[in-house]
């Protein structure tokens, strides 16, 4: 398939869909162009570099299930060769499964079925977050894999413990989005009792004073549910 109208020449709206699942994919097109997005729709790795190789995308909407090749050696290619941010949308949801799709270099994770809504946010997010969204930067947190640093929206930097890093890293899911006390305690290795759900309070306690006052994380506590982060994040 080709844009519905012809792609800036920078690809700075530019959106490349890679789903073999022809509904799913030209429902979330349809969707992301009524935001006022220029989406290419393809269903195969293939098509993929073959459209790479035609004109420039800011970002990329990727399935790990493909046909011909796995999602994830794609979304290795994206990080390693283009500027692209990368969106992995599939139904691999396990802990293992999303530890793998970042470490490929995804910005955001999400597992099938997803709200059509969730993923605009993020896409708008992402491309603020790199000043390709009408060229306007980000004043989000970024969350740096390389280093485990949290940094504020200041500029000011955090090294984060394992246990913290990963407790941010799950909570990136979409601003305001409620994480369940579960997915955080699986996030973490952690069991689902008394003494688990003690551990996630006692590493939210020192992440939260560990920011400095100034800055101050936005965590929200969900009494009963979970938690969110109801700031823009970046993994980067």
């Amino acid at each position: 398939m080709v844009p519905l109208f012809p792609l800036p020449s920078d690809g700075s709206r530019g959106i490349l869909i890679v789903e073999d699942d022809a509904d799913l994919a030209d429902s979330l097109a349809a969707y992301l162009r009524f935001d006022g997005y220029v989406v290419t729709v393809v269903g195969s790795a293939f098509a993929c570099y073959r459209a790479l190789g035609v004109t420039g995308y800011a970002l990329a909407i990727l399935d790990l299930s493909l046909p011909d090749q796995d999602g994830l050696v794609l979304a290795k290619y994206l990080r390693f060769n283009t500027s692209m941010r990368i969106i992995i949308l599939t139904a691999r949801t396990s802990i293992d499964d999303r530890a793998m799709g970042y470490d490929a270099g995804a910005d955001e994770y999400f597992g099938k079925p997803v709200d059509f809504q969730e993923i605009s946010a993020a896409v708008s997010r992402l491309l603020m977050s790199s000043g390709a969204d009408d060229g306007v930067a980000s004043h989000g947190w970024t969350l740096l894999n390389s280093t485990w640093e949290l940094v504020s929206p200041m500029g000011d930097r955090y090294v984060l413990t394992s246990k913290e890093f990963s407790l941010v890293q799950a909570l990136a899911v979409g601003i305001g989005v409620v994480v369940p006390h579960e997915e955080l305690l699986r996030a973490l290795g952690y069991t689902n009792d008394e003494y688990g759900r003690r551990s996630l309070e006692t590493i939210m306690y020192r992440l939260r004073k560990k920011i400095t006052q100034d800055d101050g994380i936005p965590i929200k506590t969900s009494h009963g549910s979970g938690y969110t982060f109801t700031a823009p994040l970046a993994l980067v």
